[in-house]
């Protein structure tokens, strides 16, 4: 494990956990704005692009804090999860059950992404921490010393 990039990760994890929690904000401000899909949800929508973009750049900080496939793993599913929230917002029909149905999921998807910031942010403290096993040389578990 690298002790630097671990404790950077860390406090990325942090960030898009913050960050995740704003867009839920934003995203009440557009709908009390008037809830057109315009003016009220601007922030909304740089917001999310900006979620792309650090939740991309989470999945190298993770290669290289080395704390495991695991976390890894996790950065990679945050980065998925938020294009997908891109694609269901782009996919929307609003004012139809279709599009509603999609909003839907676009805000159980952002509730996961929540959980899996917060969870990822947990593993890597407890790994910097120590409180986590290093795996095994193959990768089936905590290694065992003779």
């Amino acid at each position: 494990m690298s002790p630097v990039f671990a404790k950077i990760l860390r406090i990325w994890m942090l960030l898009l956990l913050t960050l995740l929690v704003v867009q839920f904000a934003l995203a009440g401000f557009g709908v009390g704005y008037g809830g057109a899909l315009e003016d009220g949800f601007e922030a909304h929508f740089l917001n999310g692009n900006a979620l792309l973009y650090l939740y991309a750049a989470a999945n190298p900080l993770a290669l290289a804090a080395r704390c495991g496939a695991k976390i890894v793993w996790l950065a990679v599913l945050g980065t998925f999860m938020v294009l997908v929230q891109h694609g269901l917002a782009l996919a929307n029909a609003p004012g139809t059950l279709w599009g509603q149905s999609l909003f839907l999921v676009h805000a159980l998807n952002g509730v996961a992404l929540i959980y899996l910031a917060h969870r990822t942010g947990v593993l890597v403290r407890n790994r910097i921490r120590g409180r986590l096993p290093a795996a095994s040389p193959t990768g089936r578990g905590p290694s065992q010393a003779g």
